[in-house]
């Protein structure tokens, strides 16, 4: 093996560069920031232990969604793990993002299909939710399990269209898009009772979903319109999942050329798809808020972390390229605007809806980042080498936690 032996999250170096800023975590892994002198490179891959998969899955549901919002949160959090967590930018993290696992594990099979089937039953408690009328805002948001909050933010006063968005639920239930889910939940369950069986019948269904979700996902409307979203929130995810099972499966199996070629091809279609909807949705008829920092403002200092924003930022074309002086200027921009504009316009109905707007490009980026990763691991695979992907991971008896796979 050229790669040295995994090293748990207590490795000193990678924690005072994520606290320094000199190394910043993208999707599944660790990059050198800009202005270092590798920027861009890669310092390291972040792949799971089996167990912790295990682990997430047999947890109480409260912890459950802790984990799904926090990234990384198993029960034997000590301080230096707490510590990762929060200069990873894992603090506040679009539930729909983690039906990707943070790292490139095979084991996360079983927890992809979790999360699938969160979705699921996301869609259930909203439609209830719905049906009951939206008294008690607050209370009802929590008691879903985190994956379509956003909807209620957007729809919250107008019953007219809670209305129309319970009926766009019922034909969701209906629509192929949940049947394709199911067919591929049914493989992932498989794959986990049998990890070692011939992945072909896998592979197929995988491919399949991801054709047709990628579809479905690409021909939605790119407008802010909450049936419209909750369509193409379920599509993207699953398109997500798809990818990167059907990859992982490939690279497991040792045909790493294969996996290279369908993350050459999937990956940066995801990205122009990211991208277009940032582009819509930061939209704004005042240009000076049309970009991702006008969620700095003090309003939404409660609920959009600095973390959230910069991923966003990530798949705005109007702010992905920017310098920190540019974005330092249009930072400045964005507070100018607010302080000259304090008008009935901006009241709490646009910041609902904002706060809306960045639960859902939040998804957008970090499922961005996630799948880049996967194409980064693959690329990896290639350079050692390997057999299979199982070479570069953690052996099955290592402890259920997260851990830094350097190739440097």
């Amino acid at each position: 093996m050229l790669i040295p032996a995994l090293f748990g999250v207590t490795d000193p170096f990678l924690i005072k560069g994520l606290l320094d800023g000199s190394l910043v975590r993208y999707g599944g892994v660790i990059r050198w920031a800009a202005g270092t002198g590798k920027g861009g490179q890669i310092y390291s891959h972040l792949v799971e232990g089996s167990g912790l998969t295990s682990q997430l899955m047999l947890s109480p549901l409260s912890t459950l969604i802790q984990m799904a919002g926090d990234g990384i949160i198993i029960h034997k959090v000590n301080q230096v793990q707490k510590t990762l967590s929060a200069v990873m930018g894992l603090t506040q993290i679009a539930a729909g993002a983690s039906v990707l696992n943070l790292g490139v594990s095979i084991a996360g099979f079983a927890y992809m299909g979790y999360k699938l089937n969160q979705v699921q039953k996301a869609i259930g408690d909203l439609k209830q939710s719905m049906d009951a009328g939206f008294q008690n805002l607050e209370e009802r948001l929590d008691t879903l399990s985190e994956q379509l909050g956003y909807l209620h933010l957007l729809v919250e006063d107008s019953r007219e269209q809670q209305k129309r968005l319970s009926g766009a639920i019922n034909e969701l239930h209906k629509a192929l898009l949940i049947k394709e889910i199911a067919d591929l939940q049914a493989e992932l369950i498989s794959l986990r009772y049998f990890p070692d069986s011939l992945p072909k019948d896998a592979v197929k269904t995988a491919t399949r979903v991801r054709l047709f979700l990628s579809s479905q996902a690409l021909q939605a409307p790119v407008e802010l319109d909450a049936q419209n979203l909750l369509l193409t929130d379920v599509a993207t995810q699953g398109w997500a999942v798809a990818t990167a099972t059907e990859a992982h499966l490939l690279l497991e199996h040792g045909l790493i050329r294969e996996a290279q070629e369908l993350l050459a091809y999937e990956v940066p279609r995801f990205e122009a798809h990211s991208r277009q909807w940032a582009t819509q949705l930061l939209k704004s008829d005042r240009t000076e808020l049309a970009t991702a920092y006008r969620f700095q403002a003090p309003r939404f200092s409660e609920y959009i972390t600095p973390e959230r924003i910069e991923r966003i930022a990530r798949i705005s074309p109007a702010d992905c390229n920017l310098n920190p002086e540019q974005a330092r200027r249009k930072q400045k921009e964005v507070e100018v605007e607010y302080e000259m504009f304090r008008s009935a316009t901006l009241d709490e109905r646009w910041n609902h809806r904002q706060i809306a707007v960045a639960e859902y490009l939040d998804g957008f980026s970090e499922l961005t980042a996630r799948l880049d990763s996967v194409q980064a691991f693959a690329h990896l695979c290639e350079q050692q080498g390997v057999k299979s992907s199982r070479q570069l991971l953690p052996r099955e008896d290592a402890q259920p936690e997260l851990y830094v796979l350097c190739s440097n």
